[in-house]
């Protein structure tokens, strides 16, 4: 994401950019400003799904994310792009000083024993949500961090400790929950955004994306052909533009500076820098 890509400026302090799909990102990095999301992509009989997950994942009395003192120096954010399962021999040697947050799949299909997921980060509302258990049991569930939006029957039924979160949403729908806590997540529905945003409130200086991708091999019906000869759907297109753009705010931090890496087989990724898969420990020390 270059600096040449359009930027809109309210006098409520908020900047936002806009992509190439034409969605605006928040500065998310602003804390003293109002959130807003620009975007208009919920459909109104989503508000009801939303509701009813607010409403009985609130009645766990699950602690908000940003009420505990967090801080992790390096953070591997951790997806189940493509060849994940083929590439997860790395994972096992990753030192402890270095922090695992999960996102999706990686959850399910985590097969290393010698190493734990530190976190997982969730925030599909659908039923489908359930499918992130995979179908074998999973030994040890890492703290999960979950919007409040997230399907009710995932967060219930999560084995392990349960922190919530407070997504940004569109102005259509206004959480009632809003008023018990101060931050809120700039999500996009995307919980790779919503683990850079937690990367940054932990205080991360190194952050490095790994399998961050939804391509896959083999032509299908609307697929787009990437230039390493996968494939991916127009959507997941929009989705790496946001993540770039969230991306693209850390890098323009004015008084710190946050080195972001990426290594995964979709698009490139403007705003971090890729690293071959044997240089990953090299450069999270």
């Amino acid at each position: 994401m270059k600096t040449s890509k359009r930027i809109k400026i309210y006098q409520d302090g908020n900047e936002y950019i806009k992509t190439d799909s034409n969605m605006w990102v928040r500065n998310f990095t602003k804390t003293n400003c109002p959130q807003v999301d620009l975007n208009k992509t919920y459909n109104p009989s989503d508000y009801f799904v939303f509701l009813k997950n607010e409403i009985q994942n609130s009645m766990q009395k699950h602690m908000w994310v940003n009420h505990e003192n967090l801080n992790h120096d390096k953070i591997l954010i951790i997806s189940d792009g493509f060849n994940f399962e083929k590439k997860q021999k790395i994972l096992a040697s990753i030192p402890k000083d270095i922090t695992v947050i999960g996102v999706l799949g990686s959850l399910a299909k985590w097969n290393t024993n010698n190493r734990n997921m530190d976190y997982y980060v969730v925030n599909n509302p659908y039923k489908d949500c359930v499918k992130y258990f995979g179908k074998r049991h999973i030994r040890n569930f890492p703290k999960c961090i979950a919007s409040l939006k997230t399907n009710s029957d995932f967060v219930a039924n999560y084995r392990g400790r349960m922190l919530k979160y407070l997504p940004v949403y569109e102005g259509g729908y206004t959480s009632k929950y809003a008023k018990e806590t101060d931050t809120q997540i700039d999500d996009y529905r995307n919980p790779i955004c919503a683990a850079i945003q937690l990367a940054f409130m932990f205080n991360a200086y190194k952050i490095f994306l790994y399998c961050c991708d939804d391509s896959f091999e083999g032509e299908r019906p609307s697929a787009e052909k990437l230039e390493n000869g996968l494939y991916q759907y127009p959507q997941q297109r929009i989705a790496h533009e946001i993540i770039d753009a969230k991306l693209f705010w850390l890098k323009m931090l004015p008084y710190q500076e946050i080195k972001i890496f990426y290594n995964s087989n979709g698009l490139k990724f403007e705003n971090a820098t890729y690293i071959e898969e044997d240089e990953i420990l090299n450069v999270m020390k």
